[in-house]
């Protein structure tokens, strides 16, 4: 798809002239009720462009997208009609594991180990997260989990910073 930029009163059209994301190819194809407006918005998604706030809920709205601003990615039922492992694979990588599954994780391996530090459960969980996080946004997520897990209960921080069952 070409890019637009409508800055300054003109409208510039960049045209690659190759395709830049065959994953993208397969799926306008395996999707030929998509309009054209929504093409162009994915394609916007795909590159990893900013969307408008309009564009993004319409895209949420239509299950076309999954994730949060700005991490967002293709949802299933878009990669779903193109039957192509890696697109699924991508799929899984992007979504990442579930909050759910990461505390159970982090309360094996403190039982397993009889506690955890912090940065042996940054190891643990690091790979298991999203492909769309950054480093920052990982680092805020396994505080949410320790944090979660402690107002629950069910583990608490040591003097010597180590998080052990409650």
């Amino acid at each position: 798809m070409p890019d637009y930029d409508l800055s300054n009163g003109k409208c510039k059209v960049t045209i690659t002239g190759k395709i830049l994301n065959e994953d993208f190819a397969r799926i306008l194809i395996k999707n030929p009720t998509l309009a054209l407006e929504d093409i162009l918005i994915l394609d916007k998604v795909q590159k990893q462009k900013p969307t408008t706030e309009e564009a993004f809920k319409y895209l949420r709205r239509q299950k076309f997208i999954e994730g949060r601003k700005p991490n967002i990615f293709l949802s299933s039922d878009v990669i779903e009609p193109t039957g192509d492992e890696n697109l699924k694979a991508e799929y899984i990588r992007n979504k990442g594991f579930d909050d759910e599954y990461c505390k159970k994780m982090i309360l094996d391996y403190i039982a397993k180990w009889k506690g955890a530090t912090r940065k042996q459960i940054e190891s643990l969980l690091w790979d298991k997260f999203s492909d769309v996080l950054d480093d920052k946004t990982k680092f805020i997520k396994v505080n949410n989990l320790l944090q979660t897990l402690r107002k629950a209960n069910e583990i608490l921080l040591t003097k010597g910073k180590k998080w052990m069952k409650s």
